[in-house]
């Protein structure tokens, strides 16, 4: 019975600070999701009011989730922490924090209640003091901590494999020192109070061009261990050139364009302009002719001199050669684009803006929809009526960050024929086909945004493809 008694006293004292581990482990990518380093990273507390920075190579912050009665209160300050690790293998970290000075005993005692290391420490002033703990048998262990009649323990699990027993004092935790011990703070451990449903505010900061940046923010409630991506929404230094894998794409008729990378995807920089498919089937001269079963192309503003900077426009069944509808990213349809290329699926056009629209520097007056300048050539767009900077057609200097060089190619359809100051990209993917229309994405000289629409399939628009 007196045993059972023994064993019940030692899990209460446990109970008093029980503890469990946190780690919240940060990485840094760009809106391209290509790898940044982080700096430093600067963890708030919103709901207990503190703020904790880890710093390169640090990107790992440990918290303990403390329930129960918090000892270093009850006991006017004196009390152990939980220690970290736990559960550990052979040596853990302990802090302790003291509110008079004086001699603290500490005492570590395993499952049947025998002392296996104890150590007193006189004086130890006020402050937190840190203390490294070696065990070498697996188990369930208790270490207390004594001063000036109070007492604080904590319940520790040891797997073992620790070189004998033993308890370190390796340093303070504060401003406080204590004899010449260097000073110590257990790596991206927080001594900050958290419990679980806590609200967290993460953001990290990197160096880009010589110049700090901010990440996104992360606000949460935070319950448990968690890896976190901060977001950097700033451009790929890929951006803008040429694609790494292939510079220059050639057509079958021999006409070479230029490509570029924005993001993780490599375009075309300019529209598509051949007459033939890459297995050498003929794309028929439309003129003026809308079909939505027959394959066409046609002239820009029909004009035989604008085809080298424009390019063509082509009917969506002329675009697809014969394939089916996509939806998927990549759409893998290869339809009218040369040899390890495909027509884009409305989804990629969507990750295209998406990904533009995510970075501060392709925003116009920080509005994430404003996308259009960013996108537009800096050159051929018209001067609107409007005083907005923001459209493409107005300062136009401003135009083309991205290096997508999109040109006011212009429209063939019925009711739009020979309408200027826009360029309109077919997608792969079908919007209704009970009417025969598809998506595409647009660009108008009055407008800030790039837009998503559907239309007929016989209008003649132009074409970008994708590298596989």
């Amino acid at each position: 019975m007196k045993k059972a008694i023994c064993i019940f006293a030692l899990s209460l004292m446990g109970v008093a600070t029980f503890a469990q581990t946190v780690t919240l482990t940060f990485t840094g990518r760009n809106a391209a999701n290509h790898y940044m380093q982080l700096d430093r990273v600067v963890i708030t507390n919103q709901t207990k009011g503190w703020q904790e920075t880890i710093y390169w190579p640090d990107t790992t912050l440990i918290m303990q989730n403390v329930t129960g009665i918090d000892e270093s209160f009850a006991n006017g300050g004196f009390g152990l922490s939980q220690n970290n690790p736990n559960p550990f293998t052979g040596t853990t970290d302990v802090n302790l924090t003291v509110a008079d000075a004086g001699t603290v005993t500490l005492e570590i005692a395993d499952g049947n209640g025998r002392i296996v290391g104890a150590n007193n420490y006189s004086p130890l002033p006020t402050g937190t003091h840190q203390f490294r703990i070696t065990l070498s048998a697996a188990g369930t262990y208790v270490m207390t901590a004594r001063q000036n009649g109070n007492t604080s323990s904590i319940k520790m699990v040891c797997n073992g494999a620790g070189n004998g027993n033993g308890i370190e004092y390796t340093g303070t935790v504060g401003a406080n020192d204590y004899s010449p011990l260097p000073k110590s703070h257990t790596r991206g451990t927080t001594t900050n109070p958290f419990t679980f449903g806590d609200q967290m505010e993460y953001v990290g900061y990197a160096t880009l061009n010589g110049e700090e940046v901010e990440s996104q923010h992360i606000t949460q409630i935070q319950s448990a261990s968690q890896t976190f991506v901060l977001l950097f929404p700033v451009a790929s230094p890929f951006d803008g050139h040429s694609c790494s894998a292939e510079r220059f794409i050639t057509d079958f008729d021999n006409n070479i364009y230029n490509t570029v990378q924005i993001g993780n995807q490599c375009w075309m920089r300019e529209n598509l302009r051949t007459t033939h498919y890459a297995n050498g089937d003929t794309i028929l001269e439309g003129g003026e002719l809308y079909s939505s079963n027959q394959p066409y192309r046609y002239t820009p503003h029909n004009d035989v001199n604008t085809i080298s900077t424009y390019g063509y426009r082509y009917n969506w069944n002329a675009v697809m050669h014969g394939a089916n509808s996509s939806e998927t990213n990549p759409s893998g349809v290869q339809g009218i684009c040369p040899d390890g290329w495909h027509v884009p699926s409305i989804a990629e056009w969507q990750q295209l803006s998406d990904y533009v629209s995510s970075v501060y520097a392709y925003r116009c007056d920080e509005r994430e929809s404003y996308i259009a300048k960013a996108l537009a050539s800096a050159t051929d767009w018209g001067i609107t009526n409007t005083t907005f900077d923001c459209v493409i057609g107005n300062n136009t200097e401003a135009n083309n960050a991205t290096g997508f060089s999109a040109l006011p190619a212009g429209i063939t359809a019925p009711d739009f024929n020979g309408f200027e100051y826009c360029i309109v990209f077919w997608s792969a993917t079908v919007a209704d086909e009970d009417y025969n229309f598809s998506w595409f994405r647009s660009l108008f000289s009055a407008s800030a945004t790039m837009d998503v629409w559907q239309r007929p399939q016989y209008s003649g628009f132009s074409v970008r493809c994708v590298r596989d």
